[in-house]
């Protein structure tokens, strides 16, 4: 059966993930900070877990053996694990700006460096979890915003990259998702009723999309979820509409 690999296992987005893949037969090792909710899930039948910060290189390269150890064919890699720091950039020293960029960028790098190889043999799928944030501009998300662009230009550049190898990439640019790490922007300061106003998906709409996007193997690379592609499109047509309007969502 074929074996997934998918960081921010134990919530959100990659939970689901985890669960659609149980689903259709598929074994999962599932790799998350979070030790308690990831053992939790290691209780289902198929899911192996490997507690790890992804933001670590050295413990990413040993989980990562670890995972290669028990499973050589790896048919998918998604990166799911992500975090949002929110405040005004004048506001926030610099360690806290890096740490999204640790973590949703860095640590996205570094998993797909240590599967790659795995990925190569078996012609397997790629999939990235970047975001919106990753084309457009919110006062106030600063630090993620500056990790999901980064993201944006490793995912077209590894595609173009690996072009030719067999392997499929996909990189899903959802807007806002009701997700763990929407409280942590409420606690952070932004209002819930901000948040609301940017009408947030539901987990399983951005799954859905990209389980259709890896069915259609001649897809494009970028997966946008609900609205999101329309904010991108008016994005690059228009700039100053999108961003008059995230000012205000951000305000």
């Amino acid at each position: 059966m074929p074996h997934a690999v998918v960081t921010g296992a134990a919530s959100g987005m990659g939970r689901l993930m985890v669960e659609r893949l149980l689903e259709r037969g598929w074994t999962v090792s599932a790799v998350d900070l979070d030790t308690p909710a990831l053992h939790e899930l290691a209780g289902t039948a198929g899911v192996s877990a490997y507690p790890c910060d992804v933001s670590d290189p050295q413990l990413v390269r040993a989980a990562a053996a670890a995972v290669l150890a028990a499973h050589p064919r790896i048919d998918r890699l998604v990166t799911a694990a992500g975090i949002a720091v929110i405040g005004r950039l004048d506001d926030l020293d610099p360690e806290r700006v890096a740490r999204p960029m640790q973590v949703n960028y860095l640590g996205t790098v570094a998993w797909v460096h240590a599967l790659l190889p795995a990925l190569r043999e078996s012609g397997g799928e790629l999939v990235l979890f970047a975001s919106l944030a990753g084309w457009i501009v919110t006062p106030g998300y600063g630090a993620y915003t500056a990790s999901k662009f980064a993201l944006v230009g490793y995912a077209e550049t590894l595609a173009l990259e690996l072009r030719g190898s067999g392997i499929t990439v996909r990189a899903v640019c959802p807007p806002a998702v009701r997700t763990p790490m929407i409280d942590g922007v409420i606690r952070d300061g932004q209002s819930a009723a901000a948040v609301e106003r940017s009408r947030p998906l539901s987990p399983g709409q951005v799954i859905d999309a990209i389980e259709k996007s890896l069915r259609r193997r001649r897809a494009k690379i970028w997966v946008f979820p609900g609205p999101a592609g329309i904010v991108w499109r008016v994005r690059r047509l228009a700039p100053g509409l999108v961003n008059a309007a995230t000012t205000r969502l951000g305000g």
